[in-house]
């Protein structure tokens, strides 16, 4: 009678599948009662076999990824040879192609790997469709140049007042400005202010703000220093 080798993983998967003769399973379970160590391997792998058990047959036709495709392969062989019952010479040769069947789920997430071959497809939900951008009738695009100094403003419309956002470079790093929002009138409406940074010299400020004009008197949009001088001014 051949005897199972001391903790021969083999030989425990082989068991665990029901693969081995009455005697040989008789010796891995004399092997077990002294054995903790086995024992615990032995219950995690019999833990494993049964979820294999419940792996439907139709799991094991084409899979699209390439890790559960192995797997579902190896698992064809498991069950293929499971099926036969062989309990020849053979079943130590086939007792390391079950170990590795059984090894390679635990190693690769047991009940994660086997879950996500059991499970059923998840339905993808469509995303939403984009919710289209409604620019505001009125809305004015301004741009302009004054030497390195360059800004581009927008100018949404509202019920008597407009909303403004102006994006400035070129003004040096230190100055204190003041946008401004002209009307057709000459009057003048403060609509932001800023500190000019090393990197806003550069890269350009962005500024958002508000002001008082009506939106069809709108006339241009200036940027001035705190001390009256005109940086830019872009009119309508």
């Amino acid at each position: 009678m051949t005897r199972p080798d001391p903790h021969d993983l083999g030989e425990l998967s082989a068991h665990a599948l029901g693969l081995l003769d009455d005697a040989q399973a008789r010796a891995v379970d004399a092997h077990l009662r002294s054995c903790a160590a086995c024992r615990h391997e032995w219950a995690e792998l019999r833990g494993t076999a049964a979820m294999l058990d419940e792996v439907p047959p139709e799991m094991y036709l084409d899979g699209t990824p390439d890790g559960d495709l192995v797997l579902r392969r190896t698992l064809r062989q498991v069950r293929a040879e499971k099926g036969a019952r062989h309990r020849t010479h053979q079943t130590r040769r086939f007792g390391a192609a079950a170990a590795a069947a059984v090894v390679a789920v635990a190693l690769l997430g047991g009940g994660a790997v086997v879950g996500r071959v059991i499970a059923p497809e998840q339905t993808q939900i469509a995303a939403p469709a984009p919710v289209p951008v409604t620019v505001p009738a009125g809305t004015l695009n301004l741009e302009g140049t004054n030497g390195p100094v360059a800004m581009a403003a927008t100018v949404t419309p509202a019920t008597g007042w407009v909303r403004l956002a102006a994006t400035v470079r070129g003004i040096p790093a230190g100055r204190r400005c003041t946008l401004f929002v002209i009307g057709r009138d000459g009057s003048e409406r403060p609509a932001g202010s800023w500190l000019v940074s090393p990197k806003g010299q550069v890269e350009g400020t962005t500024v958002n703000g508000s002001a008082i004009v009506a939106p069809e008197d709108v006339a241009a949009v200036a940027v001035r220093s705190e001390e009256g001088e005109e940086f830019i001014a872009v009119r309508v």
